[in-house]
């Protein structure tokens, strides 16, 4: 099943400080139901690296997402203010469950309508009221804390007000903070989204260990550690990753909207969530019209399939999302002379000797190629150099058209040797895999290896075909300027005949 929640953020979850500042944007998630609940803790061993260990699943949420469970959450729902709907959650193609339309809906109407009673906040009233003075007597960032909350209502089941809501989330949420190191060796060398699922997995860990030592080991009776532990914190951001949403109508505070997030991603729609001051509730508005019967869709932002699959655990269709890209990492080469300078340039600029970027089907982004300049310009370009990094960096917008025609054929050289390197990996993972079609919307069906490795062959020939296709183009320019070249140079020598 998929529910909706998207998050678009530029950096990762902030380990916790008091004075932390978050830089994440939001709006609604799609999950995808298993049959086979294996629970992979990655925890941090003494030198920094990921470990992975099966574990118990936690005690909350459901192992089956089913239409009883959700119908229970609607009634409550209903029960508690929300109003009638024109939508109904039923057994779907895409995610298994999902909300269809009842009635006919037009293009440009106003769906939802759930009260800010029915929605978790910062500003939510906790059901052990002292925990939550704690954490925000500490100031705990609001990640952290609606992660906090989140933990300590589940805990109390009925006895929280959020129980029935709860009780409808997934066990384990379906992004990559549930593959252990193995599986991301294994399924995703290929890919650099690997770094990124490494990446947040220590950053959940380490905002963990701060709650731990700074507040949570000081008021055991509030946070015991059987209940407040890395494998609970996992389940709460795998909550928040896949369905926070940011409501710019209300000051951009982010929020879990209760049914809203039973709604499904397509990549066709842009429609998102937002408060409506008029009616006083979340809503959207539709950007097509639906029949009765027809699944009503939201959009989870404009995200690569790497970035729907590091959240949500899905990967749509090839060449179904106009928004995907692959990253392209390129390097400083050592051997270079003035190495040591172009470096400390990056650094300026807050990149480094190894960079990655988004290169989408359309092409190849300034940054990429004014980084690619840096790498192969001579030291007598030199007072060229921080223009190249900073462009790099995106820091300059004055030259919308950077260009260097000296040491273009080089740079476009340098990209292409980068864009074969990463088609070769690509290449060896998916030969190994073999074939496999196996149909990912209902991976109940599935076991959780062929799940995983169905995702990652998913991911990467999605990836493989945009590197194709900058790859082409790569040929391409320098086909053309090298016939270019060889073209002038058959003149000159016929001048030059001429004339002796």
């Amino acid at each position: 099943m998929a529910e909706a929640s998207r998050i678009i953020y530029t950096t990762l979850v902030p380990c916790f400080r008091p004075t932390i500042q978050r830089t994440h944007l939001g709006h609604p998630h799609l999950s995808m139901p298993r049959k086979h609940q294996i629970h992979c803790s990655v925890s941090a061993n003494a030198s920094g690296t990921t470990q992975a260990s099966v574990v118990d699943t936690i005690p909350w949420g459901c192992e089956i997402e089913s239409l009883e469970n959700a119908s229970a959450l609607q009634k409550w729902l209903s029960e508690s203010g929300l109003p009638p709907q024109k939508m109904g959650i039923e057994r779907v193609d895409v995610g298994e469950r999902g909300l269809v339309a009842l009635k006919n809906i037009r293009k440009g109407e106003k769906l939802l309508f759930v009260p800010p009673s029915l929605v978790i906040t910062s500003d939510s009233e906790w059901s052990s009221p002292e925990a939550g003075e704690v954490l925000k007597r500490n100031s705990v960032p609001d990640w952290p804390l609606l992660a906090t909350y989140l933990i300590s209502e589940a805990s109390l089941m009925e006895s929280s007000r959020w129980n029935n809501y709860i009780s409808a989330l997934p066990r384990q949420p379906y992004s990559l903070l549930y593959w252990s190191q193995a599986e991301l060796d294994r399924y995703l060398e290929a890919s650099q989204i690997r770094e990124r699922a490494i990446e947040r997995i220590n950053n959940v860990i380490g905002t963990y260990d701060d709650l731990r030592l700074r507040i949570f080991s000081k008021y055991p009776d509030l946070f015991p550690e059987e209940v407040f532990n890395i494998e609970s914190f996992k389940w709460s951001f795998g909550i928040l990753f896949s369905r926070l949403v940011r409501l710019p109508s209300m000051d951009g505070k982010v929020a879990l909207v209760p049914w809203a997030d039973m709604l499904n991603h397509s990549c066709d729609v842009e429609t998102f969530l937002d408060y409506d001051k008029t009616s006083k509730g979340i809503v959207f508005m539709t950007d097509r019209s639906y029949q009765p019967g027809e699944q009503v869709f939201i959009s989870y932002g404009k995200k690569s399939n790497g970035e729907l699959l590091l959240s949500y655990g899905f990967v749509p269709k090839e060449g179904n999302n106009p928004s995907d890209s692959v990253e392209l990492s390129l390097s400083l080469k050592k051997s270079d002379g003035s190495y040591k300078e172009k470096l400390e340039l990056l650094k300026k600029y807050g990149l480094s000797a190894s960079q990655c970027f988004p290169v989408q089907i359309t092409g190849l982004p300034l940054e990429l190629m004014a980084y690619a300049y840096l790498a192969v310009s001579p030291s007598s370009m030199g007072e060229k150099f921080e223009e190249m990094a900073a462009a790099a960096s995106n820091k300059i917008t004055s030259k919308k058209d950077l260009r260097y025609p000296e040491i273009e054929e080089q740079a476009l050289q340098f990209i292409l040797d980068s864009c074969e390197s990463s088609i070769s990996k690509y290449n060896k993972f998916i030969q190994a895999s073999g074939s496999l079609d196996l149909d990912v919307t209902s991976p109940k069906q599935l076991n959780r290896r062929l799940f995983l490795k169905q995702l990652a062959v998913d991911l990467c020939t999605s990836e493989r075909r945009i590197l194709f296709r900058a790859q082409y183009i790569l040929r391409r320019k320098l086909r053309d300027m090298r016939a270019g070249e060889l073209r002038a140079l058959k003149i000159f020598n016929g001048f030059r005949n001429l004339f002796q």
